[in-house]
C-alpha cells in the first residue's frame, strides 16, 4: 500500500488520502492532521528524496495553521465565526488544538526550538506571565483594522486593554450558577450563598486553581469587591481568604476544562458550581437545563490572542489574528457564545437575545481580576493552594473508624 496524488482538504480536521491497493484498485483514507504530514512527507519523498521533502514542509507550514484554545462551546464558537470562515477566505487549513491554561506548554516549546502552536487564547494573567519570560512575539498593533462603521482602532478598543504581547479580544467572566431544581423554596443569589452550605445544601464545583477561589472567600466574608486585592496583598490577608474557603472545601468537587464545570451541574453532582459564563448559555437556551446565574460578584477580563515566540507560520498567525479581531468577526463569536466584544463597532451587531446573557450587561457588584496581581503572585500562591488542598489532620482524624 503507498500514497498517491492528489490530496485533498475535507472538513477542518480530516484529509482525504488516496492509497494504491495491490492490483490498481486506488481506495480514499480519511486521516487526521498528524498523520496526514507523516504520510504526506512520505509521499513526497517517495518521489524526489529528501530535497522534496524539505520543499513540502515548507508548503505544509505556508498552508496550515495551529491555534490552540479551550475546547467544549468556547472553540465550537471560534470554529464557527472564526476558523471557518478564515479557511474558505485563504484555502488554508486550522488545526485547533484543547489546553486548559497557563504556560508551561508554550514554555517547553519555546525552550526546546520546538514551537507547534502558532496562536493560543490565552488568559491575561498567562499573557502576561508568559510575555515576562520572552515566549511571545512582540504584538504588532498595526494588523489591527478601524472598525467596520469606521472608528479607529485607538478609539474602538480602550487603551488599558493593549498590550505588548497580545492582541484584546473578548470580555468574559467566571460566575456562579445552580440548579434550581435543587433549591424549589429559596433561590440563591449572592457569592455568599455559595458558601452558605447550611442553608443551600449540596455539593460545590470550583475550578482547580486559586484565581476566584481567593477573590470569592473574602466576598462571602463581607470584603468589598474594591478591597479584594488590597487585602490579598498582605500575608494575613491570603491566610484570611483560605481560611475562609475551609467551611467550602470538604463539598467541592473541582474542574480543570469548562465542559467539566458545566457537566457537574448537568449530570447532578452538584448543586452549585462556578463557570465561565459563556459556557452556561448553550444549556440554558439550547438544551433547556433549569440553570440559573448568579451574577453577583462575577469576575470578569479580557481574553487575548498571542503568538509563541518564533512560530514557523508567522505569517499565517498574523492573518488569522487580524481576521479574528475584526469588528463583525468578534460579533460572530457572540452569535455562538456569550461573551462580550472587546470593540464599540461590535456591540451593535450583538443579536439582543444574547444581550443579557454577557458578562458586560450584569456589571453590578462585579470585580475585574487584577491579572497583573496574578501574574507577580501565582507562583507562590500556587503552593499555598496545593498544600491547603492536602488534608488536615482534624480531615484524617474524622475519616478514621474504629
Amino acid at each position: 500500500m503507498w500514497p498517491c496524488a492528489p490530496l485533498h482538504r475535507l472538513f477542518r480536521t480530516d484529509y482525504l488520502f488516496y492509497l494504491a491497493q495491490p492490483g490498481g484498485a486506488i481506495m480514499p483514507q480519511l486521516v487526521k492532521p498528524v498523520l496526514f504530514q507523516r504520510l504526506f512527507f512520505t509521499a513526497v519523498l517517495m518521489m524526489s528524496g529528501s530535497a522534496g521533502l524539505a520543499q513540502a514542509q515548507v508548503h505544509y507550514y505556508d498552508q496550515t495553521l495551529r491555534i490552540a484554545s479551550f475546547g467544549g462551546d468556547y472553540t465550537r464558537s471560534q470554529m464557527l465565526a472564526l476558523v471557518r470562515p478564515w479557511e474558505a477566505n485563504t484555502g488554508k487549513a486550522v488545526d485547533m488544538v484543547d489546553y486548559i491554561g497557563g504556560i508551561d506548554d508554550i514554555r517547553n516549546q519555546v525552550n526546546s526550538a520546538n514551537v507547534k502552536w502558532d496562536v493560543v487564547d490565552m488568559e491575561y494573567s498567562d499573557l502576561i506571565a508568559a510575555c515576562n519570560e520572552g515566549l511571545l512575539e512582540s504584538a504588532d498593533q498595526g494588523i489591527l483594522k478601524d472598525g467596520m462603521d469606521g472608528t479607529p482602532i485607538a478609539d474602538d478598543i480602550p487603551q488599558e486593554y493593549f498590550h505588548e504581547c497580545g492582541y484584546p479580544s473578548m470580555v468574559w467572566s467566571t460566575v456562579l450558577a445552580y440548579d434550581a431544581e435543587a433549591f424549589p423554596e429559596g433561590k440563591p443569589t449572592t457569592v455568599a450563598d455559595f458558601f452558605d452550605v447550611t442553608t443551600f445544601p449540596g455539593k460545590r464545583g470550583m475550578r482547580r486553581d486559586p484565581r476566584g477561589l481567593l477573590e470569592w472567600s473574602l466576598m462571602s466574608g463581607g470584603v468589598a469587591p474594591g478591597d479584594v486585592y488590597s487585602v490579598l496583598s498582605t500575608p494575613q490577608g491570603v491566610q484570611f481568604a483560605f481560611d475562609l474557603a475551609d467551611k467550602l472545601k470538604p463539598h467541592i468537587q473541582w474542574w480543570t476544562t469548562g465542559t467539566e464545570s458545566i457537566q457537574l451541574l448537568t449530570e447532578g453532582h452538584v448543586a452549585m458550581t462556578s463557570a465561565w459564563n459563556g459556557r452556561l448559555y448553550r444549556p440554558i437556551v439550547d438544551q433547556g437545563f433549569p440553570i440559573e446565574i448568579v451574577w453577583d460578584g462575577q469576575l470578569w477580563e479580557i481574553e487575548y490572542w498571542a503568538i509563541p515566540r518564533e512560530t514557523p507560520r508567522m505569517k499565517n498567525a498574523l492573518d488569522f489574528v487580524s481576521f479574528a479581531t475584526q469588528s463583525e468577526n468578534m460579533a460572530e463569536v457572540a452569535k455562538y457564545i456569550p461573551y462580550g466584544p472587546v470593540r464599540k463597532s461590535s456591540e451593535p451587531l450583538v443579536n439582543e437575545d444574547v444581550k443579557p446573557y454577557l458578562p458586560t450587561s450584569n456589571m453590578s457588584n462585579s470585580l475585574r481580576v487584577d491579572s497583573e496581581w496574578w501574574a507577580q503572585n501565582m507562583p507562590h500562591i500556587r503552593v499555598t493552594f496545593e498544600e491547603w488542598l492536602k488534608p488536615k489532620a482534624t480531615d484524617l482524624e474524622r475519616n478514621v473508624r474504629f
